[in-house]
């Protein structure tokens, strides 16, 4: 029988044959290699026959979904395959399809004695620059390899592996299938199955949720292995997870169930109708959310309007991280000319600090890149509104501003309404002018000799840092044993030490009772761990314990948006409990950063505008702008070790790292935490220069669920930092090159 061989929908370029007619091919060898744009693609025979005629000359463009090739099956046509259920008689072995030159073998997804079904990924084998996943053959258990990892591959035709075949695992049912096909006690659930990025099967590796237990819309529930990748399966909804229907090792298809959640009717509403063309969208809030989310949408057709109470840019720009790293960028200046330029070679002399000149700069940075904004939004032709926004219904939202006040209504609605400083009820807070927040602390008239801050976390000490650095005598209080309780706790401890090197002082596991009048501007009176009272006194006293969404005044109730503790309701498309209205960034209360809050906007944006779409953090790098740097993605080894997870851990000191050493920044290190079975990444966590820029790399390869070796195998350029992160995976292994 004559069968056409097609290519993909997209249109490629013919790159190379490596069949002629007349050859004898079988499922899975290499027919021939296209081009789309820089990428290569395969195409490999899905059919036993002959090549009849070869349809695209090489050189040539291939129209999407063209026949490249015809092969005549009917002289393999032979007996009819066996039903699914039966298993084959005897070994069957899976067999060197043709690559087109030598192959290696990469990566045994499976081993000898575990279980395969037929389609799943076995191994994956290397061919020039190409790497190929080949799957059983049939269901069964794999007895045999023929060649480890590393190795060269057997020739084509001849036997990879051998597998004993066995009728496929049936899809776990407890109870009778109701009507549609579900246990009969399932009625009110909602099943849970396999990602699309799964494919067709995986084995279930780890239940992270157990039943009963309570989860929320886009939490692991689960850790899948489909073929080379490592996958988590994410709850669909906020509810409970009700029953689970696969144990650990399990193989489970596409289409069944692995598990049911319980209530989750109460998760927020299902996705409103694609908007039509030329819809509207109101965004509250211009911070890094908004302005976000305001112009994907433009860019998807909406006409946007975009309702702002102070500043475009937010938070962010105008009172938060821009100002804060601008200030933070001046002390460091002034501690390189102080410190490090002498041993270098550079003389400096008569350095100085001009406060009204930090200021200004911090000030003009701030002001340039909001500007910038605004004229992006113009660009995009986002309409801006200056004004406090409340909702008054469910689509209609009330602006007051100094010109008076207007309604607007838009067929969507997006909350980018962000945070504001947390302001404990510690008494003589409010009473005392000397007590600021964050905002307070990058605008003062005069550099302080003497700062009490309470609080931490990465804002204290980010300002710790900084005024530490322009000469202040900082002293920080904090509640809890460690600071900065969201980073690993070696860098963090290892930070400490190094800030107290700056002339820091830490007071942990420290509670604030009061603030009380006196010279030279306030008096901060702590319980120490003992239960004995410290009294500090300084200028100024910068309260830092965190922020709280900006909810209060936007009449959500009016709205009919549901939120807890203050913080807006929603699933993983950005969506409220009301149809049509979406929320994005720190008012969520989900992880207050502002590159959180932007990829929050982008989902949120495409999904109002009918573009299904879907926010997951679990690769969310944050950063700490401290001398020096500090970075993490991905699980603490803290974290790791609360999940009961068998991992290792690589370190590399920024001491042994050339450029680093060059700089004169060689305090610090790169730790690095991988699953010690399949040596994926798990995280990634950098104290050392430019450890915030650096931490991409890591977000990438998490993003990509890399492993060790992926990074092992990716060149470093030298001299740079990066080196050190490729060091300590290779320390994950055991052969770390530059340190002993």
């Amino acid at each position: 029988m004559r069968q056409a061989v097609t290519v993909m929908k997209a249109a490629c370029q013919m790159k190379k044959w490596n069949v002629k007619p007349g050859d004898r091919v079988q499922p899975g060898d290499l027919l021939c290699t296209v081009s789309v744009g820089k990428l290569n693609r395969e195409v490999t025979s899905k059919l036993a026959g002959t090549v009849l005629e070869l349809a695209i000359p090489e050189g040539a463009q291939v129209p999407g979904g063209a026949a490249v090739c015809y092969i005549d099956a009917a002289q393999e046509a032979g007996e009819q395959p066996a039903p699914a259920a039966a298993a084959p008689q005897g070994p069957v072995a899976l067999k060197m399809p043709k690559t087109g030159g030598p192959s290696t073998i990469k990566k045994w997804y499976k081993h000898p004695g575990d279980r395969v079904e037929a389609g799943e990924p076995v191994v994956s084998v290397t061919a020039g620059k190409l790497n190929r996943d080949l799957c059983s053959p049939c269901a069964g258990v794999l007895e045999a390899v023929a060649a480890p990892e590393g190795a060269a591959a057997p020739q084509p035709g001849e036997s990879l592996a051998t597998i004993r075949p066995e009728a496929p695992a049936p899809a776990s049912a407890p109870a009778a299938p109701a009507a549609g096909g579900a246990p009969a006690d399932t009625a009110g659930l909602v099943p849970v199955e396999l990602p699309a990025q799964a494919g067709k099967v995986a084995t279930l590796k780890k239940w992270l949720k157990q039943p009963g237990d309570p989860v929320e819309a886009g939490e692991p529930l689960a850790e899948l292995i489909a073929g080379k990748l490592n996958l988590e399966l994410a709850s669909p909804a906020r509810g409970r997870l009700a029953r689970q229907e696969a144990p650990e090792g399990a193989t489970v298809r596409k289409g069944q169930p692995l598990c049911w959640l319980e209530g989750a009717g109460d998760a927020p509403a299902a996705a409103a109708a694609p908007a039509p063309a030329g819809a509207t969208l109101l965004v509250i809030g211009g911070g890094p959310g908004g302005y976000v989310a305001a112009i994907r949408a433009a860019q998807l057709g909406a006409q946007v309007t975009l309702v702002e109470e102070h500043r475009i840019g937010g938070t962010c720009l105008n009172v938060g991280c821009i100002p804060t790293k601008a200030l933070l960028h001046s002390a460091e200046l002034y501690t390189a000319a102080r410190t490090r330029c002498a041993a270098a070679g550079v003389q400096v002399q008569g350095v100085s600090l001009d406060w009204a000149g930090v200021q200004q700069n911090r000030a003009a940075a701030a002001s340039r890149l909001s500007a910038g904004v605004q004229a992006l939004l113009a660009a995009n032709g986002v309409t801006v509104v200056e004004g406090r926004a409340s909702f008054t219904g469910p689509k209609q939202v009330r602006v007051v501003s100094q010109e008076g006040e207007r309604t607007l209504t838009a067929d969507r609605i997006l909350i980018a309404a962000g945070s504001v400083p947390a302001i404990p009820p510690i008494p003589g807070l409010a009473e005392n002018p000397n007590c600021i927040d964050s905002t307070g602390a990058l605008e003062l008239e005069a550099l302080p000799e003497s700062l009490v801050i309470v609080g931490g976390g990465v804002i204290g000490v980010e300002l710790a840092c900084a005024y530490a650095q322009f000469g202040t005598q900082v002293t920080v209080v904090e509640m809890l044993p460690r600071i900065l309780p969201p980073m690993d706790g070696e860098l963090a401890a290892q930070a400490q030490t190094l800030l107290e090197g700056l002339g820091i002082t830490f007071h942990l596991s420290t509670q604030v009772l009061r603030f009380e009048q006196g010279a030279p501007g306030v008096q901060v009176v702590a319980q120490l761990p003992d239960g004995r009272e410290l009294s500090l006194a300084a200028q100024k006293a910068l309260v830092a314990v965190g922020r709280r969404a900006n909810t209060a005044g936007l009449g959500l109730e009016a709205a009919g948006i549901e939120t807890q503790r203050g913080r807006i309701v929603v699933n993983d498309r950005m969506e409220t409990s009301q149809p049509g209205v979406y929320a994005i960034g720190d008012c969520v209360g989900r992880t207050m950063l502002a590159h959180a809050a932007s990829a929050m906007g982008e989902v949120a944006a495409e999904n109002a505008l009918g573009h299904p779409a879907r926010y997951d953090e679990r690769v969310c790098p944050s950063g700490v702008y401290m001398a020096p740097e500090l970075s993490q993605v991905g699980l603490t080894e803290e974290a790791a070790r609360e999940r009961g997870l068998d991992y290792l851990v690589g370190r590399f000191p920024m001491a042994a790292n050339g450029k680093a050493v060059i700089m004169g920044e060689p305090e610090g290190l790169v730790k690095v935490l991988a699953d010690r079975k399949t040596g994926k990444l798990l995280g990634v966590g950098i104290l050392g220069p430019r450890a915030t820029d650096l931490i991409a790399e890591a977000a990438v390869a998490l993003q990509l669920g890399a492993t060790l070796e992926d990074l092992i195998q990716t060149i470093h350029a030298h001299p740079t930092v990066s080196e050190a992160v490729r060091e300590a995976a290779l320390d994950a292994r055991g052969r770390a090159i530059h340190f002993k």
